[in-house]
């Protein structure tokens, strides 16, 4: 019976690993989802993961891996796609799959590592709740959570724009509401990652894991991911400390200038936290932040579930990601509603 939920859990999350937009923006990740759906072997593999990283994303990776390092049937079909070729996504999918079910160890051996993707394009969002909780001549520090190799930690170096101006490193990000992008960005002094398994961007094998999280059909991200890695050693300098987040939170916030305000981020890393782990993470982000300079962002799925807020009927939201955000001394709010890679931002009404 334990079995047969856990496939029913994986089937579930397949088939709402994407938004209903990102569904219809890649064909061949919509095509390979609704097999992976149906399948039993790819149903077996996910559920076999632990609970908090039981993410279709890691399945997908892991294929989107083995085609990077050059699988003879996944190479050229993946290449195809992320270059635009002219592709059957049907065809190309039942490919994958045939894979999936003649080599099932192609996904099975990477099956311990996390989706850290980190994903750059939720610095657009930063940059506008930053905006917001910091005065341009105030300096901050940004700590991490969930940090991966910590690109996120330089959101300031991204430019963002309304519409593409080829500059691989721009955030193409749609505003709605009143979004503030004329305001100068605050200094930032102290820039800290937490992460249980921070990965570097100079290691080949952590870099080629980061790469494989990217959709193949997305190849302006992958030139992103490509100008980030030529350019990040000239940023300013980072910390990357190993650990969970509430075993390291003190220490990054220790790294802090004493009056510099400390704003603690989590984007898409609650997500993969349990439950108890969710709600000591809120507590101890509530009593710091009521004592102390201390703000919260978090950028997260619609599944986290934070004390106090209710769950929205919005079909638009299924697939977004709440924007929440406390002030030093002030409880939690809404601030508004995101893409799950920043494509758009919607800041609500302000009080």
């Amino acid at each position: 019976m334990a079995d047969e939920l856990d496939l029913d859990d994986a089937r579930r999350r397949y088939h709402f690993a994407l938004a209903p937009e990102d569904l219809d923006r890649l064909p061949f990740y919509a095509a390979l989802l609704a097999r992976l759906e149906d399948d039993e072997g790819a149903l077996g593999l996910l559920a076999s993961v632990r609970a908090e990283q039981r993410n279709p994303m890691l399945v997908l990776a892991a294929l989107h891996r083995a085609a990077l390092l050059g699988h003879p049937i996944l190479a050229p079909l993946y290449d195809a796609i992320r270059h635009d070729a002219p592709t059957d996504v049907d065809a190309a999918a039942d490919a994958v799959i045939a894979v999936v079910r003649a080599e099932p160890d192609v996904v099975r051996s990477q099956l311990w590592r996390s989706t850290q993707t980190n994903e750059p394009g939720r610095s657009a969002v930063l940059q506008a709740v930053v905006r917001d909780l910091v005065a341009p001549d105030e300096t901050m520090a940004v700590i991490d959570v969930g940090t991966s190799a910590g690109i996120n930690l330089f959101f300031d170096r991204f430019p963002v724009r309304a519409r593409d101006d080829g500059d691989p490193l721009t955030l193409v990000c749609e505003d709605e509401g009143d979004v503030d992008r004329a305001t100068p960005l605050p200094r930032v002094g102290a820039r800290v990652g937490i992460d249980p398994y921070p990965l570097d961007l100079g290691d080949d094998d952590d870099r080629l894991w980061l790469k494989a999280c990217l959709w193949p059909e997305e190849r302006r991200r992958h030139e992103r991911f490509d100008a980030i890695v030529a350019r990040y050693r000239a940023w300013p300098a980072t910390t990357l400390l190993k650990g969970d987040a509430l075993d390291r939170l003190d220490d990054a916030l220790e790294l802090a200038a004493n009056d510099d305000l400390r704003v603690v981020v989590n984007t898409w890393s609650a997500f993969y936290f349990s439950e108890p782990e969710r709600r000591a993470y809120y507590e101890a982000l509530r009593e710091r932040g009521a004592s102390s300079n201390v703000a919260w962002v978090s950028i997260e799925s619609t599944l986290v579930a934070w004390p106090g807020f209710e769950e929205t009927s919005d079909e638009r939201r299924r697939g977004a990601s709440q924007v929440v955000v406390s002030r030093p001394g002030e409880a939690p709010v809404r601030w508004g509603w995101c893409h799950p890679h920043g494509r758009w931002v919607e800041r609500l009404s302000r009080a």
